[in-house]
């Protein structure tokens, strides 16, 4: 047996069942060579069988947890026309086509043609921030005229943002003999739902469309929803946002804010007292819609924290046609957190900043035997990922990949062989983001010991999410730093069952030193600038001694984040960054807010691109 031990990867029979290892400093102390090892006055206990039920349990809690190789709905850029076309649920900043919901030919020998569709629903959305048509970026005059691009003048577009109640879209002025869109009246409001109208017209040698149509790319700020974060009255919130009053809401690029919000449900309709959209109060058009009391909204706010300091953003098109879990899963996954439940309630755990351990167990808490897993065997274990992501630089369609990520360490413990494996993050919009995840997911899963320990009824506070120490001296998890995956109370026996996972601190600033590489845009011949436009940056506003710093990217496609320092009456710019990195896409607006106390405070902004070139540097300044 101490011979089996001794040698890494030899697997050990036990009771006529083999159990792979990863080497014996993994293998509890063994008590007089039995399988339960007796410290204090208590036992941790392990029998072969309690360590294929751990490995069993752990493996369901990892497919939870990651997000990898999941599934997703249509692509944000399908332009979609079926009578079951599902509702759209744009988050944060994404281009998207829109779904067909009317299309008919009219005026003089057809010579018009008009198309509805739907960008969101549950609206109002933040704002729709450019058009293009056939990849060409299209503005339209004060008479809804194309201004410019190879159709100026022969095509017209209205839009509205899904406001409740809204006013019907109408056909555009001035056609030929008067003519507007049959069918089509002032009862079509289209309440709640952000849409357009695109209207074609055709000249008299039919060469101006050829029988053929502009497919749209319509990059918008997605639907506003309720941030407790910045309501007063919920407890540590500061600010006007209000749960009942979605007029008072914000937009969602924050995957655990969109996850709280999709979990709540997205609603429509007459709430009363003219409001409208008022969650239970009006109908429910997607999501989930559990209570405001079967939701631990303090976990998703934890998640929603770490997700902005870490700099991570969702974007994407969640629709109706996809499982709420599904979607739930996603948004999570987006701000570097996984789906829980605690007390019945729907939760999520944060695995995107380093935790301190909030108690210690010792033998005096256990009410059992401990369920040991030695983690992946190295066959099984990966030490590469590629991350697939959407990229708003690919124009949102397929998901884009990056790079492999990985860790020569990881390789050099499985022997030198590369073990890599895939990671689908269908709501990350930014290259790195997907690199420091996927970091996380292959760090998670390669953690060395995890298991189930039985604890007596007031180890209850141990809720998932937390981490705590083992103190079991004689035991191989004595000084293990653990985190809590699961939590389950049995009533009838009084013991709370925590299935764990070790937790290794020196994983947090790996995963998030990753940077994303992509391959160029496709159709692109010309090697990547050197050159990026500077971004612009607007006066600040002051209040109560809290300054807020407006900052918007440049259009350029290969903007990757922009840098922002501060200095405090001095007119010399300081050599390190006020904020981490801002991450994001071209022509997006950023804010940051500050306390930098009294006097004249001066703000510089640059942007970087994804291949290192950096703009010059813009400034401005206010007196606190």
């Amino acid at each position: 047996m101490g011979k089996a031990l001794a040698t890494v990867g030899t697997a050990i029979v036990i009771g006529g069942l083999a159990l792979a290892t990863a080497g014996a400093s993994l293998i509890p102390t063994l008590a007089g060579g039995g399988l339960t090892g007796a410290f204090g006055t208590a036992a941790f206990g392990i029998t072969a069988g309690q360590y294929v039920t751990a490995g069993l349990a752990l493996n369901l809690v990892g497919s939870t947890m990651s997000g990898m190789a999941t599934g997703q709905g249509r692509q944000p850029t399908d332009w979609v026309a079926s009578n079951d076309t599902p509702l759209p649920f744009p988050a944060g900043r994404v281009g998207m086509a829109g779904k067909i919901n009317y299309r008919v030919a009219y005026g003089p020998n057809n010579q018009y043609q008009s198309i509805v569709a739907t960008l969101a629903r549950s609206g109002p959305i933040q704002g729709i921030v450019s058009t293009a048509f056939n990849d060409v970026v299209t503005t339209f005059g004060s008479d809804e005229k194309a201004t410019n691009g190879p159709h100026s003048g022969w095509m017209w577009l209205q839009t509205t943002l899904g406001t409740q109640p809204e006013t019907a879209l109408t056909s555009p002025s001035g056609l030929t003999s008067g003519a507007t869109i049959p069918d089509w009246t002032s009862a079509y409001k289209m309440s709640g739902a952000a849409a357009y109208m695109l209207t074609l017209s055709e000249n008299s040698k039919l060469s101006e469309f050829e029988g053929n149509e502009e497919k749209p790319l319509i990059i918008l700020d997605g639907l506003r929803g309720w941030d407790p974060r910045i309501d007063s009255t919920w407890p540590g919130g500061a600010g006007t946002c209000r749960l009942n009053n979605p007029a008072t809401w914000v937009l969602m690029s924050n995957g655990a804010i969109y996850g709280l919000n999709w979990s709540i449900g997205r609603w429509e309709g007459d709430s009363g007292g003219g409001l409208y959209g008022v969650p239970y109060q009006s109908s429910l058009v997607g999501g989930i819609g559990s209570s405001l009391d079967g939701i631990d909204v303090g976990a998703f706010v934890y998640a929603a924290n770490v997700a902005d300091a870490n700099g991570w953003k969702m974007a994407g098109v969640p629709d109706s046609s996809m499982d709420e879990s599904t979607v739930l899963d996603q948004a999570l996954q987006a701000a570097g957190a996984y789906r829980s439940r605690v007390a019945g309630k729907i939760s999520c755990v944060s695995r995107g900043a380093e935790q301190a351990s909030l108690l210690t167990i010792t033998p005096a808490d256990t009410a059992g035997e401990v369920e040991l897993s030695l983690g992946p065997s190295r066959l099984d274990r990966k030490n590469s990922g590629t991350a697939y992501f959407l990229s708003g630089a690919h124009t949102w369609g397929d998901l884009t990949p990056i790079d492999p990520i990985g860790n020569a360490a990881w390789v050099t413990q499985d022997r030198g062989s590369e073990r890599p494996t895939r990671g689908d993050y269908p709501y990350v919009p930014d290259k790195n983001q997907a690199a420091q995840l996927i970091y996380y997911d292959l760090a998670d899963r390669r953690e060395r010991l995890s298991g189930t320990v039985p604890l007596k009824a007031y180890m209850r506070r141990i809720k998932p999410g937390d981490c705590f120490t083992f103190d079991a001296p004689g035991f191989q998890l004595d000084g293990v730093k653990a985190k809590c995956l699961q939590r389950n109370f049995d009533p009838m026996t009084a013991v709370v069952r925590i299935t764990f996972r070790e937790e290794t601190d020196a994983k947090h600033d790996a995963a998030m030193a990753q940077v994303g590489v992509t391959s160029p845009v496709p159709g692109s011949t010309a090697p990547p600038s050197a050159f990026i436009n500077a971004p612009a940056i607007y006066t600040p506003t002051v209040s109560s001694g809290t300054v807020t710093l407006t900052v918007r990217a440049p259009s350029d496609l290969s903007f990757d984040y922009i840098e922002v320092r501060r200095s405090v009456n001095s007119t010399t710019m300081p050599g390190t960054n006020l904020v981490p990195p801002i991450m994001g896409a071209p022509s997006q607006t950023f804010t940051v807010t500050d306390t930098p106390g009294s006097g004249v405070i001066r703000y510089w902004a640059r942007a970087v691109s994804d291949t290192g070139a950096q703009s010059a540097w813009v400034q401005t300044g206010v007196t606190v």
